[in-house]
């Protein structure tokens, strides 16, 4: 699946990358042509709850939910609203997915993985959403979960950008497979955007899970690997940022997507990755949701905590990851002292090395035109991209958080 390559074995590399990673953030102007798009909730509003996902409409209606329901404490809202990713993006939010989630309670950050090896009905998502409960000693149980969620939320949610555009792509086999059809087809076309998703029942979907609960082989990671810069400034992810020091990357021969979402109140937060492979479109059982496998390419996460500030970042959408990260990080990241900081490195000019054959791709619209002349310099192919990857994330600064979106993708933040 992966491509390790050792750019060390090209001349002037080394100069190649210090020329990349120069500290040219500090410019006012390399965003002089990009429109400013709110990526974060006001700093100067009080954000009691936010909410982060791919869906507006979602985020409204569950906002909704939490004023006339003001009893449910973080855990509660942790389950509802990754089990509410079942109905809105049932591409890589299925029980077959792989579940990563940071959960942060009494100022530490804790990292968890799910996901199997093993072929077959492996639900790894509802395995870790039950595991999580268990852990934090939550008694409510999936099941009781999932009558909350039929009570409020039966076809009441709608299509977002991204699963609209999986729709798109996967139209043809979708269309013409006798139990996903009838689901996601309206007369000719699958379903669009602000269009209704299917009426998805959330407790005979934990049932089905029950009844497979012993065949589970799920694999839990809590592990992430310490980093540390030259300035001492000391990070964790679970990417191994020694390979990137050495200029060894590993770049997987596609994108692959993922769904990311969050629920942050008061002291507490989580933020997941939810992902999957889909080889053939075809459902589980006879639910509204795509089998896949778990055993995909991760997300890239980082968590940084210093002198009680936290950023925690998510990267995906991107054959490499955690190369963004890790320019991310040589540009200063860990040295941040607010939201704006950290949103203004998200913002900045990615690139990313690729291999077979060895090259460059940099955001050239979004970078200064003496770093665009100084690479032109360099013996290495260089091509431009739109955009390159997607990074979301969160932070804590002075004990005001935020979550932050991308701007160069879909994403949706709300606060009350």
């Amino acid at each position: 699946m992966l491509n390790v390559f050792f750019v060390l074995i090209l001349s002037s590399c080394s100069f190649f990358i210090g020329k990349i990673d120069s500290e040219l953030i500090k410019e006012k102007d390399y965003l002089k042509n990009i429109p400013k798009t709110a990526t974060f909730c006001p700093l100067t509003q009080k954000a009691k709850l936010q909410l982060l996902s791919s869906n507006s409409n979602a985020q409204s209606m569950y906002l909704e939910f939490t004023e006339k329901n003001p009893n449910y404490d973080f855990l509660d809202h942790l389950a509802l609203w990754t089990f509410i990713q079942l109905a809105l993006r049932p591409d890589q939010s299925s029980p077959s997915s792989r579940f990563q989630v940071l959960i942060k309670r009494n100022a530490e950050s804790h990292y968890l993985d799910f996901f199997s090896e093993t072929p077959g009905e492996q639900f790894p998502l509802l395995y870790g959403l039950d595991w999580i409960l268990k852990k934090y000693k939550k008694k409510t149980s999936l099941e009781s979960y999932a009558i909350i969620l039929d009570a409020h939320f039966s076809n009441k949610l709608k299509v977002g950008k991204s699963f609209e555009a999986f729709l798109i792509t996967n139209q043809e086999k979708i269309t013409s497979h006798p139990v996903l059809g009838p689901f996601f087809v309206r007369g000719t076309e699958v379903l669009k955007e602000n269009e209704r998703v299917p009426k998805l029942s959330f407790l005979e979907i934990v049932k089905f899970y029950r009844a497979r609960s012993s065949n589970q082989k799920v694999i839990v990671n809590t592990s992430l690997t310490n980093f540390t810069t030259g300035s001492g400034q000391i990070g964790r992810c679970n990417y191994d940022f020694n390979l990137y020091d050495n200029s060894i990357f590993l770049i997987d021969k596609v994108s692959p997507d993922a769904n990311l979402f969050g629920f942050a109140s008061e002291n507490s937060a989580f933020m997941a990755s939810t992902s999957q492979k889909i080889s053939d479109i075809q459902p589980i059982n006879s639910f509204p949701l795509f089998l896949g496998e778990s055993k995909v390419r991760s997300s890239a996460v980082c968590v940084i905590e210093n002198d009680k500030n936290q950023i925690w970042t998510f990267s995906n959408q991107s054959r490499d990851p955690g190369q963004h990260l890790f320019h991310l990080i040589r540009y200063g990241l860990t040295s941040s002292k607010s939201t704006y900081e950290v949103d203004k490195l998200i913002r900045y000019s990615r690139h990313l090395f690729l291999s077979d054959p060895v090259r460059l791709v940099i955001e050239s619209h979004r970078s200064r035109l003496d770093q665009i002349e100084n690479l032109l310099k360099l013996n290495l192919p260089i091509y431009n991209a739109d955009k390159l990857g997607n990074i979301w994330a969160y932070t804590s600064f002075n004990s005001q958080s935020r979550f932050i979106i991308d701007d160069r993708n879909p994403g949706s933040f709300s606060c009350k």
